[in-house]
């Protein structure tokens, strides 16, 4: 009776393990279409709200009567999330979808469980033993090897080509031999760890290279490999555990991915920049301004404030315009080594003159 009991509750835990998840996602693909336009306007708000928190003002009119400007945010900041995204879940599905999903390897791996919980307990083994430890391995190569070539071609080649050409056959031999797959697996196997294990490093450089760009103190606080080292290991856990949601059932990582993909950015303090950005390409704020002309009645006030620096030709030279939108500008400068910050009404500045990149002179 005991046994019994405890099978039960086994079946039941195990019945539940994802239970939350599949509400949610039956909730969503009930009311996709619904969800999509509250959350598109809702995240592009959100971002106009970062951005107005940063510079300290809010506009003068409703920003969600302007939807199409949510919505364009919104595409932006989720274009994103959604390459981070890609790049996260990326190594996981090439290391599972190529090899794992080959039909005479699932059928014998089928031998190796009898119900959902023993299934689940064997992906978390094959992604553990096959996935994580292998490519932990790699990059530890690839840190050494980076540090004792100081960053040279040599420790490149090393560290994403060998070392993983080396330790996916080790394990394409431990994984045929370890649970009796079909004669030639292994080299299937070899193939499928060198192209996860390169995009894992190859991502993970990439991710570590914007943090240390981001992170500054941090990265100078405990040193370039020693932080490149953490950054590569954090996102490998990342890798796994999207691994991990793959094997279990694709559509959770859909979920999860995303999910990672913002607190990641958020680690990395890109939300602190990709706010200012958006507003720059939607042409509404954040750009340069040679030149800044002013009506007769605002001139007359500025010229009176001597602070401000106006001359008598009521122009605003080298502005920063930080919104542009609606009825209200906001505009800062530069004045004897002070920094001068107004609100505008727009109907008092007659003409803006952007500043343009000169393009640079061909050879």
């Amino acid at each position: 009776m005991s046994s019994n009991g405890s099978t039960q509750r086994d079946k039941n835990a195990d019945g539940s393990r994802f239970q939350t998840l599949d509400k949610l996602l039956s909730f969503i693909e009930k009311h996709n279409w619904k969800l999509f336009k509250v959350a598109s306007l809702a995240f592009g708000f959100l971002i106009f709200l970062v951005y107005f928190c940063q510079n300290g003002f809010y506009p003068d009119f409703d920003l969600f009567s302007f939807a199409s400007l949510l919505a364009a945010a919104a595409l932006i900041g989720g274009a994103v999330v959604a390459l981070v995204s890609v790049g996260l879940v990326a190594p996981g599905w090439f290391w599972s979808e190529l090899f794992f999903e080959e039909r005479s390897i699932r059928e014998e791996l089928k031998k190796h469980f009898n119900d959902e919980k023993s299934q689940h307990r064997l992906n978390h083994r094959l992604v553990i033993g096959y996935f994580l430890l292998p490519t932990f391995l790699c990059q530890f190569v690839l840190v050494i090897a980076l540090y004792y070539t100081q960053g040279g071609a040599s420790g490149l080649t090393i560290g994403l080509f060998i070392s993983p050409l080396i330790v996916s056959l080790l394990f394409g031999a431990a994984i045929q031999r370890g649970y009796s797959l079909p004669s030639g697996s292994w080299w299937k196997f070899a193939i499928t760890a060198l192209g996860s294990v390169f995009l894992s490093n190859l991502i993970a450089m990439l991710f570590s290279g914007f943090a240390a760009a981001r992170i500054l103190p941090t990265h100078a606080y405990i040193g370039q490999y020693p932080f490149m080292a953490a950054g590569l290991f954090i996102t490998l856990l990342t890798f796994t555990l999207l691994t991990i949601a793959l094997r279990d059932g694709k559509r959770y990582a859909l979920i999860l991915g995303p999910l990672l993909a913002i607190a990641f950015m958020a680690s990395i303090r890109t939300w602190e920049v990709l706010p200012s950005n958006i507003v720059k390409q939607l042409g509404i704020g954040n750009y340069e301004a040679e030149q800044l002309l002013l009506d007769d009645d605002l001139c007359e006030k500025y010229k009176a404030i001597e602070s401000y620096g106006l001359k008598n030709d009521c122009a605003l030279n080298d502005v920063h315009v930080v919104w542009s939108m609606g009825g209200l500008s906001v505009v800062k400068w530069q004045f004897n080594g002070k920094e001068i910050k107004v609100k505008i009404s727009s109907d008092s500045i007659l003409s803006t003159k952007v500043a343009v990149q000169q393009a640079s002179p061909k050879s």
